[in-house]
């Protein structure tokens, strides 16, 4: 997938934008509102291209699939789970589950599955930066505009400018917005969706 770098690509235009040119003092305060920005941005949607994995087969334990295991990403939202993999079988049984702090809990009966097939959205781990200190300079592509807007308007806001914050504000939630348009035009999300449970709902349900 295609991305940016920070360094030569996202901090320049961030300058740009703001105007001015940071100090060395002031880099890591711009490296924490990208950051606080890329977590807004990942949180907009569980259907990012690159953190989606479809149907990937897992260890299921005592009925519970948790969010590590060895040689795979770690989960951060379970979205479908199936008790075979569903491009290969047809008529393919679906799991309901609640979502608990050890993982995901199967409602599977007497079945007692020992491996599923999951789709869901891995864990962002990642920090932004200049590629020191554990950062990482690759930025995704198409979180790149969104970046660099949402940075100008948290710089404006710490500037005391609340108007031209505001208004630059809009424009990176447009920008995010039609980022999110791209993700619903490929229609991922209608086919991969299904309703998570997790033991607020379950208690509703079962009432």
């Amino acid at each position: 997938m295609q991305t940016k770098n920070y360094t030569t690509d996202l901090i320049p235009l961030i300058k740009a934008l703001c105007g001015v040119e940071f100090s060395t003092i002031e880099l890591p305060r711009i490296k924490a509102m990208v950051n606080r920005r890329a977590k807004r941005a990942y949180r907009a949607s569980n259907y990012w291209t690159r953190f989606l994995k479809i149907a990937e087969e897992r260890t299921v334990t005592t009925n519970v699939i948790p969010y590590t295991q060895g040689g795979l990403d770690s989960i951060d939202t379970y979205l479908r789970i199936q008790r075979q993999d569903p491009y290969q079988t047809a008529s393919v049984q679906e799991f309901d589950f609640m979502v608990t702090a050890s993982g995901a809990k199967l409602v599977a009966g007497n079945l007692a599955p020992t491996s599923a097939w999951v789709t869901y959205k891995k864990q962002f781990s990642d920090t932004y930066g200049d590629g020191t200190g554990g950062s990482t300079a690759t930025i995704p592509d198409e979180w790149f505009e969104y970046l660099a807007h949402g940075t100008y308007a948290d710089f404006l806001r710490a500037e005391g400018q609340q108007e031209k914050s505001a208004l630059a504000d809009q424009e990176a939630d447009l920008i995010l917005q039609d980022e999110l348009m791209k993700l619903d035009e490929m229609h991922t999300q209608q086919i991969v969706a299904n309703r998570i449970y997790t033991n607020a709902n379950m208690q509703v349900r079962n009432s």
